[in-house]
Formats: C-alpha cells, structure tokens, sequence
C-alpha cells in the first residue's frame, strides 16, 4: 500500500508538471540523465525536467526543506527549468505519510500531503 501511495504522488507531480501535454513531450538523454521537454501546442519549449538527486540540490533549496519540513526524508526529487528558471519538486517522507512540495527561489509551497495507512 505504501508502495502505491507513493507511486500515485509521483504521478500526480508528473501529470500535473506537464500541463496534460503527452502529445508534444518528447524524451532525450542528456548528460546520462534522462531530460523531459515539455512543448506546448504549437511546438515551443516551455521547459525541461530531470530527476536529480537530492546532492545535486542547491543549498537554498536545502535550507529551505530543513526549516519547513525537518522530520521528513528526502525521496526524489525532479528539476524543472523554464525560461532559466529552476523550480524543484520534491517528494518527502515520514513515520505517518509522505509530501510533494515545490521549492523555487522565493519560497516553499505544500503541494499533497498524504497519510500512510
């Protein structure tokens, strides 16, 4: 159950990240990282997107996850970057359930919680 909890967060994330816009996201690897870009109707890029690990996260974005969320685990976490600018999603985890928030510059926004049963 765990399992598919966890499963289900990261979908939500990814169909919600990608504007339900299958038709025109396209795959390449790049740098030996799977890298998604994310085109909208008319063929333009809107971004790209890349698991990471969470080494690979910049110290704000750290300092930011310790203060609002300092029980937690850190379990994926995807990089988006638009126009240069990076936004970065991250799955975390506790003794009671798990939490998708998204992490830019400015500020940390709770996404989902969910509770493990």
């Amino acid at each position: 159950m765990k399992a598919i909890t966890f499963l289900l967060a990261i979908a939500l994330v990814s169909v919600n990240a990608v504007a339900n816009n299958k038709k025109f996201n396209n795959a390449a690897a790049l740098s030996e990282k799977k890298v998604m870009m994310h085109y909208d109707v008319q063929g333009n890029l809107l971004a790209t997107s890349r698991f990471i690990s969470d080494a690979d996260l910049p110290l704000y974005a750290i300092t930011k996850l310790m203060k609002h969320c300092p029980d937690e685990q850190i379990k994926l976490v995807r990089e988006f970057d638009a126009s240069g600018e990076k936004t970065y999603i991250v799955t975390l985890e506790n003794a009671t359930g798990f939490k998708v928030v998204k992490v830019t510059n400015a500020d940390l926004e709770i996404l989902e919680k969910l509770k493990k049963s």
